[in-house]
């Protein structure tokens, strides 16, 4: 029968205790009515099962009998007794019970089953037989009743504590009459303890740290004292010192005003309270981000304000300016206000990039006297404009080449130059290179020093966080975006290299950059420019939408007598290419009707350029995946914007290079 044959351990127990109670009530039964043998079977389609035997020496000796007849009818299958069974049922009960009386109790039904008492030889015309059987069948079903009760309620225990495991929570009770405690096996899955742990009030405390153990405890005693219930979640140390986020709620039970026991339920949140701690973490950094955005646009729309006014405001006085000498101050203001300009786009493109993790170092063989020669040079000139004197002390040797980033290198000398140069109105800046080897390997050692205005232990604490520096003194940043100092922390940090800065208040700072090289690698280089014009056959196209952008690049051209054809869209340069091959193609990315990597694939794939003929990506998108684009597309090289006359003639000496036309 199902419920003799269930799978849990619970179950299991019940029904084995079932069996026990039937084989006493049946054995007792045949000692009543004075018969040696006494059956439960069940009864199904098949078989007569026999389930339990009051004597197992004795007929049948088999644990299942074919069926006397199909007939559904219980009564046709088993007659009630040996009196009134017809004949044929008498030859099959003879045949498998070895008997010819007997008498058959009522029949019983769990979940669907049917089964009954039976005792053999025992005479069915007696009437006191009759009356004990009925009382053996009522105690057969109020023993079958409790033990349907019981099933369920372990049923009902097993599911609460596969629920208590499923959703993590775990109950306890404190009995505040005999201080006894008491956990569920859940509850001290939480703890990490053995199944045998018996747990008392105080060494429940125990698991609590500072503060938690006294929010705990000041919980418990006000429940005892006044019954409120609470919740509220803590971190307790497991058992094997793990620490575990906990949900606790708990209520208190008062007999006669005083309170007898509390209970409740501790569940392990740890999960859910470390994703809100994430969670909230996030949202404070994308808080932070907002504002540094906010911030950042603020800062920047109002610095290009300046740079933008004197280009503009230079460039329309030219337009009727007829004295050279005063059109060429105009032109260099105009200039500068460009280098201004460009500057200020540089530090928020590098700081973005920063920012996103995709900054990257571009290392090569350089020499260092060389680099810090035009650093030297170009200040010079800044400082004897402002009346600031300049002191220089290079120990390099001149034919010093090391490996790494030089462009990095000298964004860092330059960015602390300017903030020096920018906060000092009187007196002097310096600088001191030096280029030590350790163990083999170049060091690089440079410091920067004023005697500007100095700033306090407060900004110093902050100099080289963006936006934090709002006062005028020489925190404010280059060019006052914030940005400057903030991108040679963030540079030198890239670089694995170490910055210092020193400062006082009235008497100016002094700022040490330590960054290791790699010797020189060995390797060819072959970077120079021409010293001198020279003659070109080469066929360039200069593609973009932009005519000034197109008149910019011709115009560094025009040195090498290479007058370039042109092209406002990638549709048209396609349709140029195929009527002329060219050497270099200058493509911008971004163009209506047809963009720059669409036409690059097209004059690539229909083999339209020269033998040794490349495409150039020319553009103000400089992000990695731009550049994976436009590498993808099939071109050869990436020029960011503003295009530098230096870039556009390396690439004009790599296709002369091409064509076999030395320099």
């Amino acid at each position: 029968m199902v419920y003799f044959d269930e799978r849990s351990n619970t179950h299991s127990e019940l029904g084995k205790a079932l069996m026990l109670s039937i084989q006493e009530l049946v054995q007792k039964a045949c000692y009543s009515l004075n018969v040696f043998q006494g059956l439960l079977v069940e009864i199904d389609d098949e078989n007569v099962n026999i389930l339990v035997k009051s004597s197992a020496g004795q007929s049948p000796n088999f644990k299942s009998i074919p069926v006397f007849s199909a007939d559904p009818s219980s009564e046709n299958r088993f007659p009630i007794n040996s009196d009134v069974c017809p004949m044929g049922f008498k030859h099959w009960f003879s045949m498998y019970f070895n008997a010819d009386r007997y008498i058959r109790g009522k029949f019983h039904y769990v979940d669907s089953r049917q089964f009954c008492l039976i005792f053999i030889n025992a005479c069915p015309s007696q009437t006191i037989n009759h009356e004990k059987i009925a009382l053996v069948d009522e105690w057969l079903s109020v023993t079958v009743e409790k033990y349907l009760i019981e099933k369920a309620e372990a049923r009902q225990k097993s599911l609460y504590k596969k629920l208590q495991h499923v959703a993590n929570i775990g109950t306890w009770e404190v009995d505040t009459v005999s201080n006894c405690v008491s956990w569920s096996s859940q509850a001290k899955a939480i703890h990490e303890v053995t199944n045998d742990y018996v747990p008392t009030l105080e060494s429940a405390f125990d698991f609590y740290q500072e503060p938690y153990r006294g929010e705990v405890r000041k919980l418990v005693f006000d429940a005892i004292k006044t019954g409120a219930p609470w919740s509220a979640t803590v971190q307790l140390t497991s058992a094997k010192s793990n620490l575990i986020w906990i949900e606790t709620h708990g209520t208190a039970e008062f007999k006669d005003g005083k309170c007898i026991r509390l209970f409740g339920t501790i569940q392990n949140v740890d999960k859910a309270v470390h994703a809100r701690i994430e969670l909230e973490n996030k949202r404070a950094e994308a808080i932070n981000a907002s504002t540094e955005s906010a911030m950042l646009l603020s800062r920047i729309s109002h610095e290009l304000k300046t740079p933008l006014n004197g280009i503009t405001g230079m460039l329309q006085a030219l337009k009727c300016e007829q004295r050279d000498l005063v059109r060429k101050k105009k032109t260099d203001l105009a200039i500068h206000s460009a280098e201004r300009l460009h500057a200020l786009v540089d530090d928020v493109l590098d700081y973005t990039s920063m920012k996103n993790g995709e900054l990257k170092l571009n290392p090569q063989n350089f020499c260092v006297a060389e680099l810090f020669n035009e650093i030297v040079d170009r200040y010079k000139a800044k400082c004897a404009e402002r009346g600031i004197r300049f002191h220089t002390l290079l120990a390099v040797d001149e034919k010093s080449l090391v490996y790494g980033d030089p462009i990095r290198i000298e964004q860092i000398v330059t960015n602390l130059l300017s903030n020096a140069l920018k906060f000092t109105h009187s007196g002097y800046v310096a600088i001191q290179v030096t280029l030590k080897y350790l163990e083999g390997l170049p060091v690089l050692i440079t410091s920067v020093e004023d005697s500007g205005v100095g700033m306090d232990n407060t900004i110093l604490s902050r100099i080289f966080k963006p936006f934090e520096n709002k006062t005028q003194h020489a925190s404010e940043e280059l060019n006052g975006s914030g940005l400057g100092l903030s991108i040679v922390g963030q540079l030198v940090n890239e670089m694995n290299g170490e910055i210092d800065v020193r400062s006082e208040v009235g008497r100016g700072a002094s700022f040490d950059v330590v960054i290791q090289l790699e010797t020189a690698h060995r390797k060819k280089e072959d970077n120079l420019l021409p010293k001198t014009p020279f003659d070109s056959n080469l066929n360039i196209l200069i593609v973009d939408d932009n005519d000034i952008n197109r008149l910019v690049i011709a115009s560094m051209l025009e040195k090498y007598d290479i007058v370039p054809d042109e092209a406002h869209n990638g549709k048209v340069a396609v349709e140029k290419a195929r009527t002329k091959q060219y050497d270099v193609i200058f493509m911008d990315c971004v163009m209506p009707v047809l963009d720059g990597a669409s036409a690059t694939k097209i004059i690539l794939q229909e083999g339209l350029m020269t033998k040794h003929g490349f495409v150039v990506a020319v553009t103000a998108n400089t992000s990695p995946k731009d550049k994976v684009m436009c590498s993808e597309a099939g071109m050869a090289d990436f020029l960011t914007k503003p295009v530098l006359p230096y870039d556009v003639a390396l690439q004009i000496k790599r296709a002369l290079s091409g064509k076999s036309m030395l320099m």
